[in-house]
């Protein structure tokens, strides 16, 4: 008996201690597995869905596709796009992201476009055994992975593809062989060395026919000059072409990290090339509450510039419309922002009710009072708004 108690005392502390540390554990994903006709076998991939997902349920979102995603890369990148945006903190450097990881099964037969066995001058190399099968690769992330993904979540019709090393091979190899696939590309150090420079080649064969390329590509080189100044020299010349080319809708920026090598490049790759990616995203705090009609003028330009219908964050706007009202204490400007979210998202409760504290510092209760009746025709059982309008009855002004 006395061992059956210790054994139940055990367990208890084992729960307890289980359930504190579950309750402690920080969540930023989910891991999937997909079997694969293409490939003839399993895949596993990890989806991160930015805050705003659960409570805008209008809301679409860009997804980036990470080449070599196992955990650690992909708690780094969504790290990053996290951090780039924060309405709350006043970061928005680039739209919300939702975030799809592939985990590796052999990297070297998925990634590369030909059957080679060279790196650089070095011939017959054992571990390349298995390469050139990048086209079953590509056509698993086109048939059977982007469906469900796009099936599954509110995707926008433009996917971002990240990619180092070998990863970065295979993007250079979807932009050139499938340019529809992906949007916007960040290319970091891409083994330009694979089949002596074959993408080099194959670039310059591309470019001379296709003149229909429509795509943002972001280039990063590390320095890798200690071992053959051709890493940097190739990684130019494909630069060069892509500048060059003949598709008025194909842009391009490479970057030079002096101070980073191959293994440490692709953290503040990724930074710097989601800041290209998404360029003029940012809106300038005290410039919007100047002149908040700049919230139309960036969305205006950041739609033709991606060619889509972008509007500015609801959480993003709504904290600039706080800032100006209580901050800086300027209600006429917090109206006119709370104004603009209102129109550009009229089915959010949020920013009605933000309005009507907007109209009532300022004294104008009969809009307020609209904006309460705008939210019970959205939500009828919403408490605040009722008890609001009973506060507000019989003041008119």
């Amino acid at each position: 008996m006395r061992h059956i108690v210790v054994v139940i005392i055990f367990l208890l502390v084992h729960l307890t201690v289980d359930a504190q540390t579950n309750e402690s554990i920080i969540a930023i994903g989910k891991k999937y597995t997909i079997y694969s006709d293409i490939l003839k076998e399993k895949r596993t991939y990890n989806v991160y869905l930015p805050p705003s997902y659960q409570w805008s349920p209008h809301k679409k979102y860009f997804v980036a596709y990470v080449l070599d995603g196992e955990k650690a890369k992909f708690q780094e990148v969504t790290g990053i796009a996290r951090s780039m945006n924060s309405a709350y903190d006043l970061k928005m450097q680039i739209p919300e992201l939702i975030i799809v990881s592939i985990e590796n099964t052999d990297r070297t037969r998925d990634f590369t476009p030909t059957h080679a066995l060279n790196y650089l001058d070095t011939e017959n190399i054992g571990a390349f055994a298995n390469s050139g099968k990048a086209d079953a690769f590509r056509r698993f992330l086109e048939k059977e992975l982007m469906p469900v993904i796009d099936s599954s979540y509110r995707t926008l019709s433009k996917n971002l593809i990240i990619g180092h090393s070998l990863g970065g091979l295979f993007a250079i190899h979807c932009l050139l062989e499938a340019p529809r696939l992906f949007a916007y590309y960040i290319l970091i150090d891409p083994s330009w060395f694979w089949d002596h420079n074959y993408i080099g080649k194959r670039t310059r064969e591309v470019l001379k026919t296709k003149t229909d390329l429509n795509a943002r590509v972001y280039i990063a080189l590390a320095n890798n000059m200690w071992e053959d100044s051709r890493h940097y020299q190739w990684g130019q010349e494909f630069y060069t072409m892509l500048k060059n080319a003949a598709s008025p809708g194909l842009a391009a920026k490479l970057r030079y990290f002096e101070d980073e090598k191959h293994l440490t490049v692709p953290l503040p790759a990724t930074y710097y090339g989601l800041r290209y990616i998404f360029d003029g995203y940012e809106l300038d705090i005290n410039e919007v509450l100047k002149k908040p009609s700049l919230i139309n003028e960036h969305d205006s330009l950041m739609s033709k510039r991606l060619g889509l219908d972008i509007k500015s964050d609801e959480n993003y706007v709504n904290t600039l419309g706080y800032v100006a009202l209580n901050d800086r204490n300027i209600p006429d400007t917090a109206v006119t922002v709370f104004e603009i979210n209102a129109k550009n998202y009229p089915a959010s409760v949020n920013v009605w009710d933000s309005l009507a504290d907007a109209y009532l510092k300022k004294g104008q209760t009969t809009k307020a009072k609209m904006c309460y009746e705008k939210i019970l025709a959205l939500q009828p059982d919403n408490a605040k708004a009722r008890s609001m309008l009973e506060k507000l009855k019989g003041v008119s002004r």
